[in-house]
C-alpha cells in the first residue's frame, strides 16, 4: 500500500484492499481543554499518531479520525457533543464499514472521558444485538493505556488528564505544539483533581431523593484543568509508553484477528457469563 490512511486512498484502492485485508482502525478524539501547555487537539493527536503506527505494524488501514465527542469540560475552546449523539455517529460508521465488507473494526479512543466511553461501549453492544449484519464483525474498543504498564501505573499514581503521560507523548510525537511554562490550578484544586479525575464536575439537586437527576456544571474554581504532574514529563517517557503500546497491542490484535477468522469458519463462540443480577437495582 502507498498509504495506510483511508482518506488518501481511492475507491479502486479500497476495493483492491478489501480483496485481501478486511481490517480497519477507527480513531476518535475530542477538542478539549488541556491546560496552558498542550493544544486543544491533544486527544485527536493521541488517536491519529498511535492509530497510524498500529496500522503500519498490522498491515491495515486507518479511517479518518472522528474529532468530536463529549468532554464535560467547559473552559474556552472545548467542544462538547452529547454522548448519545457521538455514540450514534460511531455506530453508523461501523455499520457503513460493515456494509462495505470490513470484518475487523478497531475503535481507537484518544480521549478517555468516562461518559463517552461507557456510553459508546453499551451503544455498540446494543447495535450488534439489533443489527444481525454485524454479528460476525470483530469489533473492539481499544484504549491505548490498556497496553502500557507505565501509563497504567501513572493512573495509579494520580496522573490523568493533560499531565505526565499525555505531555510526555506530545513531547515525543509533536514537540512543536508543547508550550513552555506549565501552569496548574491552585494547590487545593490541583490536589482535588489528582484524587478524583471526575471532581471537576459540580453536581447539585433540589431534594434529598436519590431519584432526582442532578444538574452538573464544571467547578467554577477551575481555570487550567490539569489532573496530575505535567512538570515530570519527558521525551524519554513518551517514547517508552509508545513502544509499550506497540509491543503489547500489535501481537494481541494479530492473535484476535486470527481467532475471529477461525471462529467465523467454525461457528464457535465464547459464551460470556453475566453474573450481575437485577441491574435495575444497581
Amino acid at each position: 500500500m502507498k498509504t495506510v490512511k483511508m482518506g488518501e486512498m481511492t475507491v479502486l484502492e479500497i476495493r483492491e484492499y478489501l480483496k485481501t485485508n478486511k481490517t480497519i482502525i477507527l480513531p476518535y478524539g475530542v477538542v478539549e481543554q488541556h491546560g496552558y501547555h498542550l493544544p486543544l487537539d491533544t486527544d485527536i493527536r493521541n488517536a491519529e499518531v498511535m492509530g497510524k503506527k498500529l496500522a503500519e505494524q498490522l498491515g491495515c488501514i486507518i479511517a479518518p479520525t472522528l474529532n468530536y465527542c463529549f468532554s464535560g469540560g467547559m473552559l474556552e475552546g472545548t467542544i462538547n457533543v452529547r454522548p448519545n449523539t457521538f455514540s450514534t455517529m460511531v455506530c453508523e460508521i461501523v455499520e457503513s464499514l460493515t456494509m462495505q465488507g470490513f470484518e475487523n473494526i478497531i475503535i481507537l479512543p484518544g480521549h478517555g472521558g468516562s461518559e463517552s466511553m461507557l456510553h459508546l461501549k453499551e451503544s455498540l453492544r446494543v447495535m450488534k444485538w439489533l443489527n444481525d449484519s454485524t454479528k460476525d464483525i470483530l469489533l473492539m474498543l481499544l484504549p491505548l493505556w490498556d497496553f502500557s504498564p507505565t501509563w497504567l501505573e501513572l493512573f495509579n499514581n494520580r496522573d490523568y488528564h493533560g499531565a505526565k503521560a499525555e505531555t510526555s507523548l506530545m513531547m515525543y510525537w509533536h514537540p512543536e505544539v508543547v508550550r513552555p511554562g506549565i501552569a496548574l490550578d491552585s494547590d487545593e484544586i490541583a490536589e482535588m483533581m489528582r484524587n478524583d479525575p471526575d471532581a471537576f464536575q459540580l453536581c447539585t439537586r433540589f431534594t434529598e431523593l436519590e431519584q432526582e437527576i442532578v444538574t452538573t456544571v464544571q467547578d467554577p474554581r477551575i481555570e487550567v484543568g490539569i489532573m496530575g504532574y505535567p512538570h515530570e514529563a519527558s521525551v524519554e517517557l513518551g517514547e517508552k509508553i509508545t513502544h509499550e503500546i506497540l509491543d503489547n497491542a500489535v501481537p494481541a490484535l494479530q492473535a484476535a484477528i486470527t481467532q475471529a477468522s477461525e471462529a467465523r469458519k467454525t461457528g464457535e463462540r465464547i459464551i460470556v457469563k453475566d453474573d450481575d443480577k437485577l441491574k435495575i437495582l444497581n
